[in-house]
C-alpha cells in the first residue's frame, strides 16, 4: 500500500481503548454513524477488539435470557466449561500478580 493511503487510514483508525469504550457504549446507547464505521474499521483489523465484541455480544444475549425467565435453572443460564476454566485462570492470574 502507499504511503498516502496508509497516513489517510490511519488518521481515521481508532485505537483499541477507544474501540472497546465504543463496544461497551453501544450496548445503552446509539453511538452515531461515524463512530460506528470507525468501530467497525478497527473491528475488521483488530483480533482481540473482536474477540471482546463477541464475548460481550454473549453476555448481552445471557442476560436477554435471563430478563426473559428471571431465577430460571436451565442449562441456557450455564457457562460452557471451557469458557468456566478460561475465567478461573484469568482470576487466578490477577490474583497473583503484585
Amino acid at each position: 500500500m502507499n504511503g498516502k493511503f496508509m497516513e489517510f487510514m490511519s488518521k481515521r483508525m481508532i485505537a483499541c481503548d477507544q474501540a472497546s469504550y465504543l463496544i461497551s457504549l453501544r450496548q445503552d446507547q446509539p453511538i452515531g454513524c461515524r463512530k460506528e464505521m470507525q468501530l467497525r474499521m478497527h473491528l475488521l483489523t483488530c483480533h482481540l477488539c473482536r474477540k471482546y465484541f463477541r464475548h460481550v455480544k454473549q453476555l448481552e444475549q445471557l442476560v436477554d435470557q435471563y430478563r426473559e425467565a428471571p431465577g430460571a435453572k436451565t442449562p441456557a443460564f450455564q457457562l460452557p466449561e471451557d469458557k468456566s476454566t478460561e475465567i478461573r485462570r484469568a482470576i487466578d492470574e490477577a490474583s497473583n500478580v503484585k
